[in-house]
Order: structure tokens, then sequence, then C-alpha cells
């Protein structure tokens, strides 16, 4: 039988070249050496592709060239980013949400609450929003408090370690907990190297992830629930479920398919709700501290300020219904607020109706992934806004939902 070149291998080198041509992978000019070491990995993935050896090694040699090139161009990259920032502006390079994060961190640690305080004063103010509007970030923080509080113990670190801390310090630490968890999915060989390199240089989602974009912040959370629910660990995968919700608002359209998931496997709503129990509390735990602290403030920051219900709301913006209605002059003004609510509402809810038969039909989690991205997508393109990071965390999901393990385990 001929040897043939394998579609993990064409795939990372047509994803890989136009990073790395486009993106510095080094502090200063990408050194040609690096650039060597990379086109020679490349190289050799193609050519252990080609040799009649065993399995056993083949495969250990690809994954050795796989874990080099994400180390070289996506560790690289990072590295760069960071190290540049600090060495010239505190803007560069960087995505305003993590510049939140950070004084947020600072806000938090001096005893000043994150969502009761606007943010001029800070690197907010000074990030290119806009030549003529004021960015409504500086009036409010907008995502979670576990969004703050994981980034802690890498604030003292990084201040220890390297005199600062940048906010996507966490952020690479997660994604490669997210790629960890990923490889080990009981996947065959071929399948989960090409699922590693989808994950790793997913050109809808990498360049946003280097901005310090939030997505994989929470998604790795997500997914660390998936992998228990793979495990038939229903109560346990509530923790991680929980921080993903109390990391960003992304996560929630998935409460009802989860919780419709976990009534199908356990045939008991008495069970389900006992299931239900770690979730809750340690939601709660996280969350309403932050809440009772200001509520008022807390609200007006994570909920309010996305449907346009405050002062400084998030702009209607993006590529979804919204800007449709906005470019056709149903809507007058980007800053007023409009009731996408209703529109949610008479499409969404018949959505939601028919994913969870859908779910209901084969209780598994590929069809819990499948179901949670069709119904954000549909939801998200009914709101405020729909912006370019959103679709980049869809083929985050779909992706994940394509690549998911078929076999089922028994519920413990």
């Amino acid at each position: 039988m001929n040897k043939r070149i394998q579609l993990d291998s064409i795939l990372l080198f047509a994803l890989v070249i136009p990073f790395i041509m486009y993106y510095r992978i080094g502090p200063g000019d990408t050194p040609y050496w690096l650039f060597g070491l990379i086109f020679l990995g490349l190289l050799l993935n193609i050519i252990v592709d080609l040799l009649d050896i065993k399995a056993v090694l083949y495969n250990r040699l690809k994954q050795i060239l796989l874990g080099f090139i994400i180390l070289a161009v996506v560790g690289g990259a990072f590295f760069a980013a960071i190290v540049v920032r600090h060495q010239t502006h505190p803007i560069y390079m960087i995505h305003d949400m993590p510049l939140q994060q950070e004084a947020a961190v600072r806000f938090l640690l001096d005893g000043k609450n994150p969502y009761a305080n606007d943010y001029f004063g800070t690197f907010v103010e000074q990030w290119p929003y806009s030549g003529t509007e004021t960015n409504p970030a500086l009036y409010h923080f907008v995502l979670m408090p576990f969004y703050i509080l994981f980034a802690l113990p890498f604030y003292f670190v990084g201040n220890h370690m390297f005199g600062y801390f940048d906010a996507r310090m966490p952020l690479l630490f997660l994604f490669g907990l997210l790629l960890t968890l990923a490889y080990l999915l009981p996947l065959e060989k071929d399948k989960k190297r090409l699922f590693i390199v989808f994950l790793a240089f997913n050109p809808a989602m990498l360049g946003f992830m280097l901005e310090g974009r939030s997505d994989v912040f929470m998604f790795t959370f997500m997914f660390t629930s998936f992998f228990l629910l793979h495990k038939g660990r229903l109560v346990l995968s509530g923790i991680p479920m929980a921080l993903a919700f109390a990391i960003k608002q992304s996560a929630w359209p998935i409460l009802p398919l989860y919780l419709a998931y976990l009534y199908f496997k356990t045939g008991n709503i008495g069970k389900t709700v006992r299931s239900l129990i770690p979730f809750v509390l340690t939601f709660v735990l996280i969350v309403l501290p932050f809440f009772l602290w200001d509520p008022k403030a807390f609200l007006d920051s994570t909920v309010l300020y996305l449907s346009g219900g405050t002062p400084h709301s998030y702009p209607v913006s993006g590529y979804g219904l919204g800007r449709l209605l906005l470019q056709i002059g149903f809507i007058s003004d980007a800053q007023q607020y409009y009731p996408f609510q209703i529109w949610q509402v008479l499409i969404s809810l018949p959505v939601l109706v028919l994913l969870i038969r859908f779910l209901k039909k084969s209780p598994d989690v590929f069809r819990l992934i499948v179901s949670y991205g069709i119904f954000l997508f549909v939801f998200w393109y009914l709101s405020r806004y729909f912006n370019n990071s959103h679709l980049g965390f869809l083929s985050l999901v779909f992706i994940t939902a394509y690549f998911w393990p078929e076999k089922k385990v028994s519920t413990k």
C-alpha cells in the first residue's frame, strides 16, 4: 500500500504559514532561525507520513512535531505580543477587554468594586475605540466576576517573575488546558491530531485570542464540563459549567439545553435537581458577593449594558439583525434602545424547542454542543450586537461538535 500525505499535515501547513507571515513570533523581527525550525517541523511532518514505520512510532513522531509547532508558533506569538507590548506601549496589539481585566484586578485588590467604578484614567481610556465616540466600556465592566478572580494568581506570579501582569497570561494557560483536554478525548489518532490542529490554528479565532479576547477563557471551562459529561460525571460537570457562566454571558444560552440534557440522562426531576446542586452553589458563591456589593451597578454592567438599558450601553453593531435594521433606517441611532428581545422570543424560542427535541432523541454530548452552537448563532444574530469574534467563537463550538467522540459512557 502506498503511503500518502495525511490531511493534518497539509492543514497544518496551510494554517501555520499565513499566520507566521502576518504575526510576529519573536519580540523583535521574527528571527530567521525560528522560521527555519518551523519550516523544518512542517516538512518533517510530511516526511513522517511517507515513512514505512510502525504505528506506535509514527504516532509518537507526529505528536512531538505537532507539539513543537504549536509551542513555536502559538507560544512564540503570545510571548512576542506580551513582551513587545510591555516594551513599547500599554495598548499595543491588545483588545480593550483584557485591559479592563487588568484594571479590574487592581480595583479589586484596592478594595474598589470593579462594577461600580468607571475606567477613565486606566489604559482602557487610551485604547483606540473611535475618533469621534467615547468607548462605552469606560463606564461598565461587562464580564462576570470569575474573569477577574481567576486572573489573581497570574497577577501575583507575573509581577513577581516578570515585573508586570498581562491578561493574556491566564488566557494562554487556559488555551493549553483546552488543547490538553482535547488530546485526552478518546479519538482515533488521526482525528485527534486534526482536532488539535483546528483548535490551535483556527484562523477564525487565533487572531482574536492573540488580542486577548475572552472567548477561549470561558470556553475552556465549558469544554471541561463537556469532557466530564462524556465521562458520565453529571454532577461534577456542573462546577466547570458554573465557572463558564461566571465568566461570560455567551455561556448562558446553553442553560435550557444543559438542563434538558441532565433530565434526559437521569430521567427523573429529583435526580436532575440534585445534579444541579454543584452548579448552583458554585455560581452563587462566586457571583452573589459582587451582586450584593452593589446590585444596581452589577446588573447595569452585566445585563442592561448589553441590552441597551443604560445611558452608556453597548451600541448596535456587528453583522446581525441589529446592523441590518440600522442600515435600512429602521433604527435611527446605534446608541438607542431597541427591543431585540421580541425577535429573540419569536424566533429563538421555537428553535430552542426543536433543538431540545433533537437532543431528546439521543441525549449525547455531541448533540448538546451542536444544539448550543445553533441556538447561540440564532440568538446572537437577533441581538443588539453580532461581532466578528462571535463568529470566531461559533466556529470553535462547531469544530468541537464535529470532532466530539461518538462513544457513549454510562452515567454514574
